[in-house]
Order: structure tokens, then C-alpha cells, then sequence
């Protein structure tokens, strides 16, 4: 009896435990986002490529560091004229013994030092502008997989609604067959469509969760949901139009590809600069003091040394550098060409698409819905045939998922032109929740 007590007490016990060992398992709340802003915001707080960015800048801010550092100068000693245990006379031991002791520096001449700050200098602008780069490309990316999860969860949507007229349909068919006004034909292929639409509506929620799991992926937290509402993705603002001003390079001022490419010019026209000067040779001045053991006497020896440029003259890398700044230079010029055309045309296919949903919107979408209504209202009182009816729900279905995807695309080319023109998208002022529940 004391046993089964004791056992029972036990369990008891070891059910607060278990339980707490649960809770501690379970995953972490999701980061619910209500706007592309909050979305990107998170993204550029905890994006693991964000830091790997960041660490690349420190890493060259590192070497403007010690770009600013001399020589070190150099404690030389020497100790002559002693001769051990195998000396002769008065070379014996150490009553004869020389000792120098002294300083040496080596004096860097040809302007290296200024040289080396110049390139580490050019060097930390281009990494910002990495850096710069590297935030608008996670922005684009974030943007892009945002617009990707609202939209597959709206097709969701559609294909549920699709599915639920499929089954009104089925209704209104088997009716028409129980009535004998239609043969039961009619009946089995609405059972197809039904079906169907049910498959594609699983196949759309499996898409969602993919694209949720991409969205959390690229911000860089372990699960993120959406809000119930996204006004942002109905908005497509005024049309974009012909861009003004009509010169792409101006619209280009912004962008950290094109200032990159200047300042890798920059970056090596310093590095030349740097392998010139370091053709020129160091010279090192010495001073000593020398005791001679003999004589109990001291005398100060004072030196300098300079290499004779015969064969190194750092041809090679100055040969180097000058071949490393045409590249450079025709880098740049391919560069710009790339960057205008690329931004003509992402500005070209932003402006179709806005037409593309304003048309949806505006013309199609209501056209095929008052056609779905009153081919289904028709259908039931015998006006309108079978085929009709899923013609006209079939088309209502297709231009609502034209719709969806005509603003999923205008988003991602939104996305792509402020990308190129150097915008981030506002930062909201909003904390940004991470899944632990913390506020950034």
C-alpha cells in the first residue's frame, strides 16, 4: 500500500515537470507583419546576410586602421670579441669583450604612408557602398517574397471560391437530373469540376506555405504569418508613366551599383599610387652605443642603410595596378550601360503593369462577375445551358487570379525599381516584434 502511495505521489509530482518540459519545446510565436515597411524593417534588424555585410565593412575599416601605422623601430644588439673557454691572451673570457647596443628605424619615403590611408580610404567606400547595396538587395527580396505570400494566400481565396461555385453548381445539377430536365451526364461532370476545384484549392494552401516559409527565410526569423489585412497590396499609387526626368542617369543617382563603380576606379587609382610609391626605397638610420670591455671605454656608432633599386623596382606590381584600373574603368562603362537599360525596363514593364491591374480592376473583374451571377441565377431556371454556367464561373475564377497575380507583379517591379534607384522603403515606426516576443 505504502508503494502505491508513494507511486502516486510521484506521478503527481512529475506532471507540473512534464508539462513545463512541454511548454519549453513549443515553437516560437510567428512574426505576424502587417506592411512591406515592418517586414523590411525586421529583415535589416536581425538578416543574418545583413551582418555578414556589416562584419565585411568593419573588416575594412580595420584596414584603415592600420593603413595610419608606422614602422616599428628595431632594438639591435651585438657582443664581439669574447673568446669562451677557447680564447688566447687577452682574448680570454670576456676582459676583451664589445657589446653594441642600439636603436634602428626604417623611414618610409615616396609618400607610402599617405599612399596606403588613400587606398584604405577608397577601399571603405566601396565597402559601404556594399553595404548600402546589400540592405536595398534584402529590401527588394523581402518586398518581393512579401508580395508573394499575400498574393498565394489570396489565390487561396480564389480557389476556395471557385470550389464553393463548383459545388453550388453540383446542387443546381443534381436538381435539373432529379427533375429530368437534364440527363445525369450533366450531374457527373459537375462532380469533375467540383473535384477539381477542391484539388486546386489544397494545391494553392501548399503554395502559401511555401511562400511563408521563403518570407521567413529571407527576413531571417524561424516562422512568420500575415495579418488578416493587407491594404498595401491594393494600392498601386498614381500611374507611373513616362519617368521624369527623361535622362536614366539622373534616375540613377541614388543607386549605390552605380556610385560603386566610380569608386572602384577610385579605389584603383589609389592602389597605383600606393605600388609607385612603393618602388621607391625605405631608408633605416641607426644609432648605437658601444662598450669596450677591455678598456672600460664607450663610443656612440651611428649608421644608415638604403637598398639599391637594380632589379625590384615593384615593376610588376605597378604593371598590376595599371591593368587592374582599365578594368576598372571599362567595368564602369559596361556597368552604367547595364544599369540604364536595366531600369528602362523594369520602369517599362512597372508602367504595363499598373495597366494590367487597373484594367483587371476597373473593367474585366466586374464584367465577369456580374456574368458568373447571372449565368448561375439563369442556370436554375433553365435559361442558360451547363457549359455556359462553368464558362462563366471558370472565367470569373481565371481573372480574379489574373488580378492577384497582375499586383503580385507590379509589387516585385516596385520592388525591383527602387532597387536601382537607391530607395528603401519608409521604416515604420512600429517595433518590430521578434518571435521570442521582444520589441526592437
Amino acid at each position: 500500500m505504502n508503494f502505491k502511495v508513494f507511486g502516486l505521489v510521484a506521478s503527481l509530482a512529475a506532471i507540473p515537470a512534464a508539462a513545463f518540459g512541454q511548454d519549453a519545446r513549443l515553437p516560437a510565436a510567428p512574426l505576424v507583419l502587417l506592411s512591406p515597411q515592418q517586414a523590411v524593417e525586421a529583415a535589416l534588424t536581425v538578416s543574418p546576410a545583413l551582418r555578414g555585410a556589416g562584419a565585411a565593412r568593419q573588416a575594412v575599416q580595420a584596414d584603415t586602421l592600420q593603413a595610419r601605422l608606422r614602422p616599428n623601430p628595431e632594438l639591435r644588439g651585438s657582443f664581439e670579441n669574447f673568446g669562451g673557454f677557447g680564447g688566447r691572451q687577452e682574448n680570454r673570457g670576456f676582459r676583451a669583450l664589445e657589446s653594441t647596443v642600439g636603436l634602428a628605424q626604417r623611414i618610409e619615403l615616396g609618400g607610402k604612408r599617405s599612399a596606403r590611408i588613400s587606398l584604405a580610404a577608397r577601399s571603405g567606400e566601396v565597402a559601404a557602398l556594399d553595404f548600402t547595396g546589400a540592405r536595398l538587395e534584402i529590401a527588394r527580396e523581402v518586398v518581393t517574397a512579401l508580395a508573394t505570400a499575400e498574393a498565394a494566400r489570396r489565390l487561396v481565396g480564389v480557389e476556395r471560391e471557385r470550389a464553393r461555385l463548383a459545388a453550388e453548381t453540383l446542387r443546381a445539377a443534381r436538381a435539373r437530373v432529379e427533375a429530368g430536365r437534364d440527363p445525369l451526364l450533366q450531374a457527373e461532370r459537375a462532380e469533375v469540376v467540383r473535384a477539381t476545384a477542391d484539388i486546386a484549392a489544397e494545391r494553392a494552401q501548399r503554395e502559401l506555405d511555401i511562400a511563408l516559409g521563403d518570407l521567413a527565410v529571407f527576413i531571417g526569423v524561424p516562422r512568420v504569418d500575415l495579418a488578416a489585412r493587407q491594404p498595401w497590396f491594393d494600392d498601386t499609387g498614381p500611374n507611373p508613366g513616362r519617368p521624369v526626368p527623361a535622362d536614366p542617369l539622373a534616375r540613377l543617382s541614388g543607386s549605390p551599383e552605380l556610385a560603386r563603380l566610380e569608386a572602384a576606379i577610385a579605389q584603383q587609382r589609389a592602389n597605383l599610387t600606393l605600388q609607385r610609391a612603393t618602388a621607391v626605397p625605405d631608408v633605416t638610420i641607426s644609432g648605437d652605443v658601444r662598450r669596450f670591455g677591455g678598456s672600460d671605454e664607450t663610443a656612440f656608432v651611428a649608421g644608415a642603410s638604403i637598398p639599391l633599386p637594380f632589379y625590384d623596382r615593384n615593376q610588376g606590381g605597378i604593371a598590376r595596378a595599371q591593368a587592374e584600373l582599365t578594368r576598372a574603368e571599362a567595368e564602369a562603362e559596361r556597368g552604367r550601360s547595364v544599369l540604364v537599360a536595366t531600369l528602362v525596363t523594369a520602369e517599362q514593364r512597372l508602367a504595363l503593369a499598373w495597366r494590367s491591374v487597373d484594367t483587371l480592376r476597373r473593367t474585366a473583374l466586374p464584367s465577369a462577375e456580374q456574368a458568373a451571377r447571372f449565368a448561375t441565377l439563369g442556370y436554375g431556371e433553365g435559361r442558360f445551358s451547363f457549359l455556359e454556367v462553368l464558362d462563366a464561373q471558370r472565367a470569373l475564377s481565371d481573372t480574379r487570379a489574373q488580378l492577384v497575380e497582375a499586383f503580385q507583379a507590379f509589387h516585385a517591379l516596385r520592388a525591383q525599381v527602387q532597387r536601382l534607384r537607391g530607395d528603401l522603403p519608409a521604416i515604420s515606426s512600429q517595433p518590430v516584434n521578434t518571435p521570442n516576443g521582444s520589441a526592437r
